[in-house]
């Protein structure tokens, strides 16, 4: 191997070493943002944000457009005061990231079992609660720190646990918060339709 072989050989696997520290560093993004959820750290998620943000949606409740609309959304939508026994754990699995060409921008899909105690459809009345739902994200890199660009999330079913999905899909329906959204959602589908949130990503094989 002559030495130019050897610099495009030494080139190509740095890009491969970014590529996955890229990877990394976008699912550990996404992670801390659970946590963050989990636990109403409500400001804490919205620093998770650029300020070019392009919106947050949430498919049952609309979409609010950019990084004030992040702010309006999780400090003043989703962050209500909750009672002493509420409680949610999203469990967030198969991440698939893309990182688009330039490596400044990406994609991820996740999937999303969470489990809730809360006061739907009687407030007061504590209810163990099943859900389900699948986000489709992009992000962006900005001063070497991957940040959400925008945060979409499909809500596929949200149920009593002593129901269950087959009675009762989605309990909530579409919710009226206490800040008006931007815009309606774009879809909003739940089970039982077959609906599929569009994959960021093409077939691996196809390339369709």
């Amino acid at each position: 191997m002559n030495l130019e072989e050897l610099e495009k050989k030494v080139e190509e696997l740095e890009a491969k070493v970014r590529l996955a520290d890229d990877i990394e560093q976008i699912k550990r993004l996404q992670r801390i943002y659970g946590y963050y959820l989990d636990n109403h750290m409500d400001q804490e998620i919205v620093d998770l944000f650029s300020d070019d943000t392009e919106s947050v949606e949430v498919a049952n409740r609309g979409v609010y457009l950019g990084k004030e609309g992040a702010k309006r959304f999780f400090l003043h939508a989703q962050g209500q005061p909750t009672p002493e026994w509420a409680m949610g754990r999203h469990i967030q699995m198969q991440g698939v990231v893309t990182v688009d060409p330039g490596g400044n921008t990406a994609k991820g899909r996740w999937q999303v079992l969470f489990m809730s105690v809360s006061n739907q459809p009687m407030p007061g009345v504590p209810r163990a609660m099943w859900g389900y739902g699948v986000y489709e994200n992009e992000y962006i890199k900005e001063d070497g720190n991957w940040m959400f660009k925008k945060l979409y999330f499909n809500r596929f079913f949200y149920t009593p646990y002593d129901d269950g999905w087959l009675k009762t899909p989605d309990i909530c329906g579409k919710t009226r918060d206490p800040v008006e959204p931007d815009l309606p959602p774009t879809a909003y589908q739940p089970y039982p339709s077959k609906y599929v949130v569009p994959f960021h990503y093409k077939h691996p094989i196809t390339g369709k």
